[in-house]
């Protein structure tokens, strides 16, 4: 079921949206960030998608904000209720995947990497982000997956992180709705998947996208600066960090640095 909740000046028509059965959609004109739309509606263990056109909070990881235009960029989020038993770690890079796998097999587009733990990066360049946040009700994890990937944001664009779009990669306009009903449908499969066999069984198609893999990376890790290697992920989804030889896991971005 898609529900719509737009102005009148919206000019993308969702009704060609296409999701699977007892999937709830909200298509918002404006919101302050699409995670915090679905975060406060009422529990249910139904999956429930929240798509907008513009974010005037958006959000990513350790309180930092998601830029956007208007118009400019895909801004949704899922809310999916796994399982009390289900563990966690390693959801980010799983949704990941989903969304690379998506721009690959759909797309065409070659040489995306996964940046540990949640950003999509080609050339070296951010295209997209994800930030998940969880809690916990009953017998149910209620996680909400937000992405935010660069569709056409045009040069004069101001942000820090180097950026790029799929205009910029493709030469073309992709349609948008097209392109999220793609990434929600792929996204909720990779969930289910990864709810029934774990992180294991993603841990061959992580090695092909692996941006960090053999880089130099200043670690902080018990309140010093250490440098190392980066060198994959364990089964609990840390990044693993070469340092002379011994192994350290890093289970958060806030103690790397990409040197």
């Amino acid at each position: 079921m898609v529900v719509i909740n737009v102005g009148s000046c919206y000019v993308v028509d969702y009704s060609a949206l296409e999701l699977p059965d007892g999937v709830e959609c909200f298509v918002l004109e404006s919101t302050t960030s699409t995670n915090d739309y679905l975060a406060k509606l009422p529990f249910s263990k139904d999956v429930k998608v929240c798509i907008a056109r513009e974010q005037t909070a958006g959000k990513g990881q350790y309180q930092r904000a998601w830029l956007s235009k208007k118009d400019s960029s895909i801004l949704l989020s899922l809310r999916y209720p796994f399982s009390i038993d289900t563990n966690l770690n390693g959801l980010s890079l799983i949704a990941g995947l989903s969304v690379i796998d998506v721009l690959k097999n759909d797309y065409g587009i070659d040489h995306l990497k996964l940046k540990w733990p949640n950003d999509v990066f080609f050339d070296n360049k951010k295209l997209a982000g994800i930030l998940i946040e969880n809690s916990v009700q009953k017998n149910t994890q209620s996680v909400v997956i937000g992405l935010g990937l660069n569709h056409y944001l045009s040069d004069d664009f101001e942000c820090e992180t180097p950026w790029v779009d799929l205009f910029k990669i493709t030469g073309k306009m992709v349609n948008l709705v097209e392109l999220q009903g793609k990434i929600i449908k792929n996204l909720l499969y990779y969930c289910q998947y990864f709810e029934q066999r774990g992180l294991d069984n993603f841990q061959s198609q992580w090695a092909k996208h692996d941006y960090l893999l053999g880089k130099r990376l200043e670690l902080n890790y018990q309140d010093k600066k250490t440098i190392g290697i980066a060198s994959g992920i364990n089964a609990q989804g840390a990044l693993m960090i070469d340092v002379g030889g011994s192994m350290i896991e890093a289970y958060s971005s806030e103690q790397i640095r990409l040197i």
